[in-house]
């Protein structure tokens, strides 16, 4: 069999295998799940664990699979516009994050309704990510944040302890944020910026 023969799933093997030999001590994967079917993810995925448990590897995951996040790490940092701006516990920032960005990606995920039907309102974090080489005065997240007000435009926020070991770069982080509350001004401001670029 040629390299070029190879599957996704066959080529991420590879990769693992040629980097278990070299018993590392860290390892460092880069959206290792990108562009894979479901059941070969789940496959990888569980490479890694076992890599992880076994040889006691400390595992890097970089990667915009929130659900990959969930299953895999211990200890998440969240990034925006090449900062970190907020990180902790995987329980602390997927279960009660501070900064409106983080909430922003947990309502992008679908999800089922009480009823058993599928939400058809599915937000969106709206406005364009920046160019990198863009310079704020403020919140680097400012331009597209519902929570945004002259304090987060004028003066960047520091990363604050919002409690043990859970650290937001967010001017609001003593506010407990309301997940439902947070998608709906998502959604208003959505519907805002979609009103006035109609007119």
């Amino acid at each position: 069999m040629y390299p070029h023969e190879l599957s996704g799933g066959m080529r991420q093997r590879v990769m693992i295998a040629m980097m278990m030999a070299c018993e590392p001590k860290l390892l460092i994967a880069d959206e290792p799940t990108t562009a894979l079917d479901v059941t070969i993810q789940a496959q990888i995925l569980g490479l890694m664990k076992d890599l992880r448990d076994r040889e006691g590897t400390a595992i890097m995951m970089i990667t915009h699979d929130l659900g990959v996040i969930a299953e895999t790490c211990d200890a998440v940092s969240v990034m925006y516009a090449g900062s970190v701006v907020e990180t902790g516990s995987l329980e602390q920032v997927l279960g009660s994050p501070r900064m409106p960005y983080t909430i922003g990606l947990l309502h992008s995920i679908p999800r089922i309704k009480e009823e058993g039907e599928v939400r058809t309102d599915l937000p969106i974090i709206p406005g364009q990510v920046p160019d990198p080489n863009t310079v704020f005065d403020g919140c680097r997240f400012h331009p597209r944040c519902p929570f945004a007000d002259d304090l987060c435009r004028s003066t960047p926020p520091p990363m604050e302890e919002v409690s043990e070991g859970h650290f937001a770069s967010c001017h609001h982080t003593e506010l407990t944020v309301d997940l439902e509350a947070a998608q709906l001004a998502f959604s208003a401001k959505q519907f805002l910026q979609s009103e006035v670029s109609v007119q």
